[in-house]
């Protein structure tokens, strides 16, 4: 029960799209959540790091802990990019660097490496996931999509992100590229991507290759422990 309330906790922080706070001396700077954007704009400095995906998935702060020893002008620069929200400061070169210096001069290694623990564990989409049972949900699209026959039309593109993730969000919300890519954090994107309402009609052919009969229980006829109930059923 208490890790359902932290969950929901969590998965209210990412709609709202919190940010984290942090101290250095009498300076406040904040972690935001990454955009599309920013993700592509780290992913060649996370490359850099050439971090462990197991070790993180089992002690994320030994992993941060190795890579601020090994990497600390890399790592400080992670940091520097993940504390501006403006599309027109990540590009500024100059703010960019010199808060990355500043990060580097006045944090120790193990301040900087649990800053750093949140922005390498910030990302828990795949968990609101599960939470949530989408992954059942996926598993049994691609169920269907193995029985499912559409005559109708042919289906092209989404080869790539600018269709399966930006095109969509553009046409089903209205929003400009810049927006989707600059405007609303990635893990709000793909969450809504994720839970998106569709609607497949089935034929009877369909349905009944699927073993889907209106939502009603299906009982399995040839099973032993069924035949009592059977019977009790064919008794009234």
């Amino acid at each position: 029960m208490e890790d359902n309330k932290c969950m929901e906790m969590d998965i209210a922080d990412t709609i709202m799209e919190k940010p984290i706070g942090f101290n250095i001396g009498n300076r406040c700077f904040y972690i935001y959540p990454p955009t599309l954007g920013k993700t592509y704009l780290l992913a060649r400095l996370f490359n850099e790091l050439d971090v462990n995906d197991k070790i993180i998935s089992t002690n994320p702060y030994m992993e941060a802990l190795r890579v601020c020893q090994t990497k600390r002008n890399v790592v400080c620069r992670i940091l520097s990019y993940s504390t501006f929200f403006k599309r027109k400061d990540l590009f500024n070169n100059r703010k960019v660097n010199g808060r990355a210096e500043y990060f580097c001069n006045n944090l120790n290694t193990e301040e900087l490496s649990t800053l750093f623990v949140l922005i390498l564990t910030g990302d828990n989409v795949e968990s609101y996931i599960s939470y949530f049972g989408i992954d059942k949900e996926r598993s049994e699209r691609k169920r269907i999509a193995s029985v499912k026959k559409d005559n109708v039309g042919l289906t092209f593109g989404g080869n790539s992100i600018y269709g399966t993730l930006i095109d969509f969000a553009c046409q089903r919300y209205g929003w400009t590229m810049n927006y989707v890519v600059w405007g609303i954090s990635y893990a709000n994107l793909k969450m809504l991507l994720a839970d998106a309402i569709t609607t497949i009609c089935l034929t009877a052919e369909e349905r009944k290759k699927l073993n889907i009969f209106d939502n009603k229980e299906h009982i399995n006829a040839d099973d032993p422990k069924n035949r009592e109930l059977i019977k009790a059923m064919l008794e009234d």
